[in-house]
């Protein structure tokens, strides 16, 4: 799973670069993309539970540009009792080479929407979050 973004006039800021609070939607729109495929969210609302970030780490490797072919692609790196992690990147595709332009190490934590309050991952949740386990190809060494 991965989503393709083309940079647009709207994402660049005075300096002629992707602002880097555009990264996080990058990010947040590939997770979506990814909970869509997987029926996550559909699941989520019928168990009425909700999925929070509560901690989110960026580095920042290049400046994306207009016109750029962005990658981005996510895969889980570890569960918790009552939070997970997940690593993204954002990939600039440029005649055929790969470069990362900028990861992220995301936690989450899920919370019971009747209550509230954090859940700890039960056994039906985190089998669910193994799916998005990825063995992509797209990932780059950093």
């Amino acid at each position: 799973m991965a989503t393709h973004i083309k940079v647009h006039g709207y994402h660049i800021d005075v300096f002629q670069h992707v602002n880097n609070a555009r990264y996080l939607e990058f990010y947040e729109a590939d997770r979506w993309d990814w909970m869509n495929e997987l029926d996550f969210i559909n699941w989520a609302l019928k168990n009425k539970i909700a999925m929070a970030a509560v901690n989110i780490n960026v580095n920042y490797f290049q400046g994306a540009v207009l016109g750029d072919e962005l990658t981005v692609v996510t895969r889980m790196e570890k569960f918790g009792v009552k939070s997970a992690l997940c690593y993204q990147q954002v990939i600039r595709n440029n005649n055929g080479q790969s470069e990362v332009v900028s990861d992220a190490y995301v936690t989450f934590v899920f919370i019971d929407t009747v209550l509230n309050k954090a859940i700890a991952i039960d056994d039906e949740l985190r089998e669910r979050l193994e799916s998005f386990v990825s063995n992509n190809k797209d990932f780059i060494e950093v």
